[in-house]
């Protein structure tokens, strides 16, 4: 069973959201030095919760997660639409 966040990476808007963030996020880190200090010790922690987070059952949140997105999925089709082809009319119902 796939996990309710690799699903969630999968869908365009989503997908096209993060990688804006992720340019957005290594330019700042960049022009600014006080918040690259910042930034690193963030990910740093990030990094040893992430390795915990193993240890920590969390099948069940992942399950309500994927029922979840089930149901966004089936109400709101558009979500699987190539971003370039969404407007924003399509939200309308």
């Amino acid at each position: 069973m796939q996990s309710a966040a690799a699903r969630l990476c999968k869908l365009p808007m989503v997908h096209l959201a993060c990688s804006k963030l992720s340019v957005l996020y290594i330019d700042t880190k960049c022009s600014h030095p006080n918040l690259r200090s910042v930034c690193e010790v963030l990910e740093k922690n990030f990094s040893v919760m992430t390795s915990l987070s193993g240890i920590f059952p969390v099948s069940v949140a992942n399950d309500v997660a994927c029922r979840s997105l089930d149901w966004l999925e089936t109400a709101f089709p558009v979500l699987h639409t190539p971003t370039e082809q969404v407007s924003f009319f399509s939200f309308k119902s």
